[in-house]
């Protein structure tokens, strides 16, 4: 992708929310991508925002110098090997899934060979081409397989700055996906299960929640609208430390609810200061 700007030199299979956010933004850069999934929904929406739609994969892939597979997560090893069939031998191949680990993406060595995760921090719990905004890479960080070589580096790289984000990680899928147990898992499993308990609650006294639920309802159980469809393949495939973060989130509720129980002022305090610290870092030095 040394040319970024030269046209159908980028190909994105997938116009959901990550495929179809990258398209528009690029659009945006003066960067032509054609583009393709097998939504007629999402093509159809898409082409009417103005990107280059292809009538097939083959379509998509002519001479094209990156393409990025964006698609869930048990549909990339089978979009994987048809752009390989496909794509010219120098074609750098990018993923997006949210889990790198070959177990999870379940490639065979040769497929892992010219294909490399490149997860962008960045999301919503839409679905969709409807759900696709130009700006939702702006600043984002981006994780890179660290088992990349320099080409696909620095293809990565570009292709991801095109798209807006700011800073660019390298890690290994293992270690990436433990991290995403800890820090997407667990928050999206988290909103569900707060969300539920709240239903719960509205049906035992047959209230209409929504009516008094107030910021703090909303933010802490937004993720619960998320849907199920991509979410399972997810859970299906997480790594142990999605189990050990759930463990460790139980227990801390545990404490806290004793806590509060017991009237013990001083471990609440504890436990709020140690949350309000965490939080504060993530406000001062995250995105």
């Amino acid at each position: 992708m040394t040319d970024a700007d030269r046209g159908g030199d980028v190909a994105i299979i997938g116009l959901g929310v990550i495929g179809g956010s990258a398209a528009l933004r690029l659009r945006e850069r003066g960067t032509h991508a054609r583009c393709y999934s097998t939504s007629a929904a999402d093509c159809a929406e898409a082409a009417a925002a103005g990107l280059d739609v292809a009538a097939s994969v083959d379509d998509a892939l002519r001479e094209v110098g990156l393409v990025l597979i964006a698609v869930p997560l048990d549909r990339i090893c089978d979009v994987a090997i048809q752009v390989i069939g496909v794509a010219p031998s120098h074609t750098t191949i990018l993923h997006a899934g949210s889990l790198q680990r070959m177990e999870a993406v379940q490639f065979l060595p040769e497929i892992g060979a010219r294909v490399i995760g490149t997860h962008p921090l960045a999301g919503s719990h839409r679905t969709g081409f409807a759900g696709a905004r130009s700006d939702l890479f702006q600043d984002a960080t981006v994780i890179i397989e660290r088992r990349a070589d320099a080409k696909q580096r620095d293809d990565a790289e570009l292709f991801w700055s095109l798209a807006g984000a700011r800073r660019i990680e390298y890690a290994t899928g293992p270690a990436h996906d433990d991290a995403m147990a800890w820090m997407s898992h667990l928050p999206q499993l988290t909103a569900t299960a707060l969300a539920v308990t709240l239903a719960d609650r509205a049906a035992a006294h047959n209230d209409d929640a929504p009516l008094i639920a107030g910021p703090g309802a909303r933010d802490a159980t937004r993720l619960a609208m998320s849907a199920l469809e991509m979410w399972q393949p997810l859970l299906d495939r997480a790594p142990a430390a999605t189990l050990t973060a759930l463990d460790t989130l139980e227990r801390n509720i545990r404490r806290l609810r004793l806590a509060v129980e017991t009237r013990d002022w001083e471990a609440v305090a504890q436990l709020w200061t140690s949350a309000a610290d965490w939080r504060s870092r993530l406000t001062t030095g995250g995105q």
